[in-house]
Parts: C-alpha cells; sequence; structure tokens
C-alpha cells in the first residue's frame, strides 16, 4: 500500500484556484502534473484524465472532485489537489466544489487506484477533517491533515 503522502507532494497543490467551473479547475489541477518525473507521457496522461469526466460528489457543505485515470502514461501513482475559496459550479452537485483532486494511476494498479480513490472520498465525508482541508495555507499541512486520516481509516 503506497501512502497518500508519497503521491501527493506539496508542490502539487494550489490551494487558491483560480477556475469558476470544474471542468477548469480540473485541467488547473492537473497542470501541476506536467513536468513531473513519474508521468512518462504528459499528453496522454491529460486525456485520460479529461476524458472520463469525473463527477463531483456532496460532502455536505460542498463538493468534491476526484478526477482520475488509469493509464500507462505514468510510471507510478501520482496526484495533484487544489481548492477553490469561492467554489467551482458543476453540474453534479448544487453545493459548490471546493476540492479538486487529480490522480493518474499505472494500468496495472487495479487495487491502489480503487484504494487511493476511496481513501480520498471517505477522507472528505469527514466533516472536522474536510474543515481543516478547506482552511488549511501550508500545503505541507494540507498533505499531513490527509495522512493522518488516512492512518485512521
Amino acid at each position: 500500500m503506497i501512502p497518500i503522502s508519497e503521491i501527493l507532494v506539496p508542490s502539487h497543490l494550489n490551494l487558491a484556484l483560480a477556475a469558476r467551473d470544474q471542468a477548469a479547475g480540473v485541467q488547473e489541477v492537473l497542470a501541476k502534473l506536467n513536468g513531473d518525473p513519474r508521468v512518462s507521457d504528459w499528453g496522454a496522461l491529460r486525456l485520460a484524465v479529461t476524458e472520463r469526466n469525473a463527477p463531483a460528489i456532496s460532502c455536505g457543505a460542498c463538493g468534491i472532485c476526484i478526477a482520475h485515470a488509469r493509464t500507462n502514461a505514468v510510471q507510478s501513482l501520482v496526484m495533484a489537489a487544489g481548492r477553490s475559496v469561492a467554489g467551482l459550479s458543476s453540474q453534479n452537485v448544487a453545493e459548490p466544489v471546493r476540492l479538486v483532486f487529480v490522480a493518474g494511476i499505472p494500468a496495472a494498479f487495479q487495487s491502489e487506484y480503487l484504494r487511493v480513490v476511496g481513501a480520498i472520498a471517505r477522507l472528505c465525508h469527514d466533516k472536522a477533517l474536510l474543515h481543516e482541508l478547506l482552511s488549511v495555507q501550508d500545503p505541507e499541512k494540507f498533505v499531513a491533515l490527509l495522512s493522518s486520516g488516512e492512518v485512521k481509516l
């Protein structure tokens, strides 16, 4: 099991997304993975994530989006995340989407793919943790919050 702290690095966080809608937010977060050495084919990763058109899910106070793709364009699991203070409009949920996660998963990593996506969804349903993720200003602390929550799952 690969911990979230090894998949999501602080430099892949954008805690002040400029996008106004979910699709643009996914693209803005996805751009953080461009140049990551674990991404062997940036264009293929971008296409794979965009083709999936991940729906947002409601976490009560806000929506989250977990865009992801299983693809040979990555050599190991990679993730980026973003937060919108104002919230992004979405066709899937009434609440504004405040958190966007983008993950690239090697095609052979079926179980890790399910575990990572499921862990993020469960962590964001924890109201106390969600509140902290929405307010923390330090990327290292954001990753640490996810990591400590993951350990408790």
